[in-house]
């Protein structure tokens, strides 16, 4: 083709920074009119919080991917000399998204993205031509590459594991008590959180496992097109900000059907589930995004003073910069971490709960070499994410090229589960790239394919590397960025592991490490060096406890 990509946007530590506080500054203006026109147009009178509770995590994340497009959009303008622009055409398409998870499906596609970028056009001062293409909407798949289907056995067993939670959940019901704690997908081992129910003296309800009717019967074509420009012109003002201007704009005809002309549905499923009636308390790690009846049950519950804990899912909280605090941190009444104290009162530092009660060093001495894979972001933050992949996957490749003969030989690349929901086409690159390599698509649990190996390497900043240095599993990092991704107040402590050899600040470096030490990886481990760093930095983000239920009862109870 005959075309130039434009610049990629935001990318730079400075630009990151100033953007994330800008959208935090653009939420604390906007956000109280926001729930204000939302409680008068359904007749209620929900709190703030409520309203955090529910779309707190879509609004911020709506603000950050407009502040993208509309900088995107407008540098683009600026750098290169634009006469016309082809937009796809669709009456019927509307950038409403059904609910949050379909919004962040939406932020990925390409016509999703190319009519918001129309949008914006109508709103910035330029005298650009516009040209219109009509199509079809079809399908987001674009990837025709086969994924290997799991095996009869797994698939068995999955029915069969069903099957028994079912015959359970009847059981258990029957035993219900209207003041039973809820614990919705706490991140906790399965026979942890058992264990937990029973010591709270209630009949373990399994609640994340039980089937609900969670689809909303909400059809896209009851999006009111009149409705939602009303509520924009009450909510529309003039700024100086012109950013500030077209969210105003924007943002009711961006906003989920589920908040809005399904309200009502919603309401109605949330009251319909079979969940106490005055919890002693509602804590999870996860259900506080995208699980919809969970949001606005737990939101109507908080309303009326029931307590709310939020337990810390993975490595996105007090250490990353321009993260923290997260809705999920500001709107519960304990954030339960896995070991940092940060400055929200509502910290509690506790232990890592996804390894709970697990036994440390389950891994081979004589075993290979993994490699963690990312998985192609969402694009709602305010900085090209795209390109930096493409900048994260060449990395990959130049730690492969610089691994000696043996390691390479016993090398396996552990995709995400999920990357084929994208149309990277990750399989295929590397494939091009070196078709002798070994790849897992995330079939396997990865805690089975941790055991078959020696070293494993997280090639970003991720759970996983929480996990295994917790763990006491031999483990290599590196990622994009080096600690420029880390907050000031935190990277004295990422230092020290960079110092002893843990982390490694290019793909080079960490490949070269792995050379170095693969013949008697264990030693290299257990040097006290090595033990003495892992365990201080352990303390403060990844603890353990040899009483992980006696420290959360505590924990949840006092």
């Amino acid at each position: 083709m005959d075309a130039i990509v434009a610049k990629p946007y935001g990318l730079n530590k400075l630009q990151k920074n100033n953007n994330f506080s800008k959208v935090i500054l653009l939420e604390k203006k906007l956000f109280p009119k926001f729930c204000e026109l939302l409680n008068n147009y359904h007749n209620v009178k929900y709190s703030k919080k409520f309203w955090q509770i529910l779309i707190g995590i879509w609004f911020r994340r709506t603000l950050a991917l407009l502040l993208n497009r509309i900088n995107s959009l407008d540098e683009c303008l600026k750098l290169y000399k634009i006469s016309c622009s082809t937009f796809f055409k669709n009456n019927s398409y509307s950038l409403a998204s059904l609910d949050e998870t379909s919004f962040y499906q939406n932020c990925n596609d390409d016509r999703w993205n190319n009519l918001l970028y129309s949008r914006i056009i109508n709103f910035l001062e330029t005298d650009i031509h516009k040209e219109f293409i009509e199509y079809e909407h079809k399908s987001n798949n674009f990837s025709n590459f086969k994924i290997k289907s799991l095996n009869k056995d797994i698939l068995l067993k999955g029915e069969l594991l069903k099957k028994c939670l079912s015959i359970y959940n009847k059981i258990s019901n029957k035993f219900l008590k209207k003041d039973d704690a809820v614990i919705m997908n706490s991140y906790l081992p399965l026979g942890v959180e058992i264990k937990l129910e029973l010591a709270l003296k209630q009949i373990p309800q399994l609640w994340f496992y039980q089937e609900r009717n969670l689809k909303l019967p909400i059809p896209l074509h009851d999006y009111n097109k009149f409705l939602r420009k009303k509520l924009k012109n009450k909510f529309i003002h003039n700024s100086e900000c012109n950013i500030e201007n077209i969210v105003s704009l924007l943002i009711f005809e961006l906003l989920p059907l589920c908040y809005l002309e399904g309200f009502k549905y919603l309401q109605k499923i949330a009251s319909e589930q079979l969940w106490p009636d005055s919890p002693k308390f509602i804590f999870t790690s996860n259900n506080y995004t995208e699980d919809e009846v969970f949001k606005f049950w737990t939101a109507s519950k908080v309303d009326k003073g029931f307590k709310y804990y939020v337990g810390q899912h993975g490595n996105g909280y007090g250490f990353p910069r321009n993260l923290s605090p997260q809705i999920e941190e500001i709107t519960s009444d304990k954030f339960i971490t896995w070991g940092f104290q940060g400055e929200l009162p509502q910290y509690i530092p506790a232990f890592v709960l996804k390894t709970a009660g697990e036994k440390n060093e389950n891994y081979s001495p004589k075993g290979g070499l993994l490699l963690i894979e990312f998985l192609l972001p969402a694009r709602y933050e305010t900085w090209d994410t795209d390109y930096e992949f493409i900048e994260y996957f060449n990395d990959q490749k130049k730690f492969v090229l610089n691994l000696d003969k043996n390691p390479k030989n016993k090398l396996t690349i552990r995709l995400h589960a999920s990357c084929h929901l994208f149309k990277w086409c990750e399989y295929e690159r590397w494939f091009d790239f070196d078709p002798s390599l070994k790849l897992d698509n995330g079939a396997i649990n990865i805690k089975k394919l941790i055991s078959k190996n020696r070293l494993i390497v997280h090639s970003y900043n991720s759970t996983g590397l929480l996990e295994t240095l917790s763990q006491n599993i031999p483990t290599l990092a590196f990622w994009q960025k080096g600690l420029d991704i880390i907050e000031n107040k935190d990277i004295q402590s990422f230092q020290a592991l960079v110092d002893v050899g843990i982390i490694h600040l290019s793909a080079k470096s960490a490949a070269n490490k792995v050379n170095d030490i693969w013949n008697d990886v264990e030693s290299w481990w257990n040097q006290s060096c090595i033990q003495k760093e892992r365990k201080k930095f352990c303390e403060l983000y990844a603890k353990t406890s040899s009483n992980p239920v006696g420290e959360l009862k505590k924990i949840l109870l006092s």
